[in-house]
This record gives C-alpha cells, sequence and structure tokens, in this order.
C-alpha cells in the first residue's frame, strides 16, 4: 500500500522454561549401569548401550579397531546370520545401529514401546554373542579402506586430516580419525576384533540408556533378564595427554594442482570436557564462528564475499580436542583470508566479544536448546555424555543458566588464554601454485608444501 510503513519486528519474549525429563540411575548387581528417562505420550522409545571401548581404548597399532567391532556387531549373532538378524529386526520394526567415537562405542535401537523388551533381547544377543563374521569382516574393511582414500579426494575432508596430522604430535592419538589409518586397518585380522570385544564389551563399563513410554519396573526386570548374567570388567580407555607437533605459527599447504578454491583450516589444540572453561569457551566461539551472524562468518561471507560460509569451535573430549576455524574460498582470495582470519583471531582478545555480540550468541544457544529433546533419541543421547564424562544428574537443568552466566569478562579471559594466534596451524588445500607466493608473503611463519595423497 501506497505510504505504508513496515511494522517494527516484535521483541523475541523471554525462553519459556525447560526442565529435562526426570530420569533414575540403578546399577544392576553385575556392574552394569541402567538410566530410565520415562517420558509420558511418546510413540516410539529408545535404547542406548555406551561402553568405555571408542577409540581412546585401543593401542596405536590396532587404529580403527573399535570402529570395525561396533560396525560388525549389526551382521548377526551366533544364531543368526546377517540375513536373519536384518529379517529380526524387521519383524520387530526397529532399527539397530553400533558405532564408536573417541571415547565410547554406542549400540542402539528405537522402537515402538511393545517391541522394546524383544528389542532388548536382540541387543543383548548382539553384544554378548556377536557373530563376527569373516566374510563381513573382510567387507566392512574394505569399505573403511575405500572411504579413507574417497576421503583424501575430497579438498574438505583432506583438509580435516591435514590439520590433525600437523597439529598433534606423534604421540597424540588424536593426530588421526578416531576410525584408523590406512595402515593400521589395512593390518587388523578378524582376532584382533574378537579380543577389543572381549576386553571391552564388559557390564562394568556399560550404561543401558532407555527413553520413551514404558514402565520403569518392567524395563529394570527385563535389563535383568536379558544382560543380567552378563559378566566381566574392561580395562576402559588409555589417558590422552595432547602434545602440540611443535611449538609457534606454521602453514601447511597441501598442493592440489587445478584447485579453483582452497580449503582453510585454522586453529589449535583447545579445551577437554571437563575443562571450567566450557560455558564460557561455547559462548565465545558461537559469537566468533558458530553461528550466522557470528563475527568469522559475517566479515568472510557478508563483508568480503570469500565464502559462502565460515564456522568455528571446539571439539572437546576426555582429552583436549581441537579448536579450529573452517573455510573454503577461491583460489585467488586464499591470502586474504588467511589474513583475516587471523585478524579476526586477533580481534576476538585486542577488541573483546561485546554485550550484544555476546546476547546473540547466549540467545542462540538458549534458543536451539529445547530442540535436541524433542525425539526420544535426543533424551537418550542426551544422558550419554553424563555417563561418559561423569557430569551432574541436572547438568541439562542447568545448561540454560550456565549459558545465560557468561559474561563479556569471561569471553575476553578465555579468548586470551584460549586462542593465542602465535601458535595457530595454518593449512591450506588448494594449488600451490597459485596460493603459495601470496601465502607466504604473508609471513605468518614457516610454510610446508606437500603434495596431496
Amino acid at each position: 500500500m501506497s505510504g505504508a510503513t513496515n511494522p517494527s519486528r516484535p521483541k523475541a519474549g523471554a525462553p519459556r522454561p525447560y526442565h529435562f525429563p526426570r530420569f533414575s540411575r540403578t546399577r544392576l548387581p553385575n556392574g552394569l549401569t541402567l538410566w530410565q528417562v520415562p517420558v509420558d505420550g511418546a510413540t516410539m522409545v529408545t535404547a542406548y548401550l555406551v561402553l568405555d571401548a571408542g577409540a581412546a581404548a585401543e593401542d596405536e597399532p590396532h587404529g580403527g579397531v573399535a570402529a570395525l567391532t561396533a560396525q560388525l556387531l549389526v551382521t548377526g549373532t551366533a544364531r543368526l546370520d546377517a540375513a536373519a538378524f536384518a529379517e529380526a529386526t524387521e519383524r520387530l520394526g526397529i532399527e539397530v545401529s553400533s558405532e564408536s567415537t573417541w571415547d565410547s562405542s554406542r549400540a542402539a535401537f528405537q522402537a515402538l514401546p511393545q517391541y522394546l523388551e524383544p528389542g532388548l533381547d536382540l541387543l543383548a544377543e548382539m553384544l554378548q554373542q556377536p557373530r563376527f563374521d569373516a566374510s563381513e569382516f573382510e567387507r566392512l574393511k574394505a569399505e573403511r579402506l575405500a572411504d579413507i582414500l574417497q576421503s583424501r579426494s575430497d579438498p574438505g575432508s583432506l583438509a580435516d586430516e591435514t590439520f590433525r596430522t600437523y597439529l598433534y604430535d606423534d604421540s597424540t592419538p588424536y593426530r588421526r580419525a578416531s576410525a584408523g589409518l590406512p595402515e593400521t586397518v589395512e593390518s587388523l585380522a578378524l582376532d584382533d576384533v574378537q579380543r577389543f570385544h572381549a576386553a571391552g564389551y564388559r557390564p562394568a563399563d556399560a550404561h543401558l540408556v532407555v527413553a520413551g513410554n514404558f514402565d520403569p519396573s518392567a524395563v529394570t526386570d527385563a535389563a535383568q533378564r536379558h544382560l543380567g548374567s552378563w559378566t566381566g570388567s574392561g580395562p576402559g580407555h588409555r589417558e590422552i595427554k595432547p602434545r602440540p607437533a611443535s611449538r609457534g605459527r606454521r602453514v601447511v599447504i597441501v598442493d592440489r594442482p587445478g584447485s579453483v578454491q582452497s580449503e582453510l583450516r585454522i586453529g589449535l589444540i583447545g579445551i577437554d570436557r571437563l575443562d571450567p572453561r566450557y560455558f564460557p569457551a561455547v559462548v565465545m566461539s558461537t559469537a566468533l564462528g558458530g553461528m550466522f551472524w557470528s563475527r568469522v562468518n559475517l566479515r568472510l561471507r557478508e563483508e568480503l564475499g570469500y565464502t559462502y560460509g565460515a564456522r568455528c569451535g571446539f571439539d572437546p573430549r576426555r582429552a583436549a580436542g581441537p579448536f579450529s576455524v573452517s573455510t573454503a574460498v577461491h583460489t585467488e582470495v586464499t591470502a586474504p583470508a588467511i589474513r583475516e582470519t587471523i585478524a579476526l583471531l586477533d580481534g576476538a582478545i585486542s577488541n573483546p566479544l561485546s554485550e550484544a555480540e555476546l546476547a546473540r550468541a547466549r540467545d542462540f544457544q538458549v534458543g536451539v536448546f529445547p530442540l535436541r529433546f524433542e525425539t526420544t533419541g535426543g533424551i537418550a543421547g542426551a544422558i550419554e555424555p553424563l555417563a561418559v564424562y561423569g557430569l551432574a544428574d541436572d547438568y541439562w537443568d542447568t545448561y540454560r543458566s550456565h549459558v545465560e552466566a557468561v559474561t563479556e569478562e569471561d569471553a575476553a579471559r578465555v579468548a586470551r588464554e584460549l586462542i593465542r594466534t602465535d601458535e595457530v596451524l595454518i593449512v591450506a588445500v588448494g594449488d600451490a601454485a597459485k596460493i603459495r607466493a601470496e601465502v607466504e608473503a604473508l609471513n605468518l611463519g614457516p610454510l610446508e608444501v606437500v603434495p596431496a595423497p
């Protein structure tokens, strides 16, 4: 309408109160910890069985055995071959999965409530009596090796791999992917999987999480019936003490002749999951590069047009994982993008994040917080860090208050302590012939050019 003015945008209201569902935790006689999270009205029920059998529980010569062991679990049991196992899950209408990370392995399924106990029965059989078929092992091993090679043909995955390799020293397992290296996966044999399973898949180190609409006493009885005879304790994870590969700022260019873009990774070793600076670090890194309206994305994407998107953040684990800025830029702006990124990291210290920037970051974290708990799978997954890291039972009830309590001073302090630009590793995957001279002219530190694998 001519002459009409747009009404002002309504202000966002205060977030509605959220309380994580009440849960109980009991320990069965064999050491298995049972977590029950009743969710009235839920149409599905989710069961997670979490074990201290992630990549941190394997020795380096057998890197990748945790991932292969987890994958093999869903290929059958002593009683059921792969086809019969798949038929059993289809008959129950359940989805069964098994995977591993650095800090844990997890077997899980989701089902209608009436199929919870049959699902637990099948899960228990899968864990205690795995088939470990030789042909399935060879198939999955070949797939894993193919995945590694394929990932190296992708510039983003190659940048991630190179960043890990050059960030941590040779004694730190985090310098490789949790699923192993080609040479370690290639050397794995089926008996390595069998030994890893026998040592690590034990109830004393395990947590069964059930979330959904169920009768708690019936679940306790079912857990005891199907998993109560499971015995033993395992060695658990090793202690990882991350060390940097070198001191001082350095640059690595992975040469991919003909590339029209450069994948950039810029960062350093960050924090572990129990670091007392966790919440200030989360809010600070969100404001810096963890959402669309962050400094890094606004500068590199919106103002300069160097990229379709840029982000940064921490990856905390039991030990200190990496902090990194990730983006892909046109080849011709590789050096300017690196310069601007270093300036943005420096700026987090010299020009601390403002209250307005932090308010947006806090609002973002508070706003997305309830979304992760919309399904029973999300709720069960939220119990996992409590089990793995020993977080407080009220962790999720107090999460938003911890986020909202982060101040400008907190953010400035963790930026000073955690973002040390004189120590950052800079990785660029691109056409070295086109980018080397300009990147070298930035004078950021020793520069190494390596061929793409």
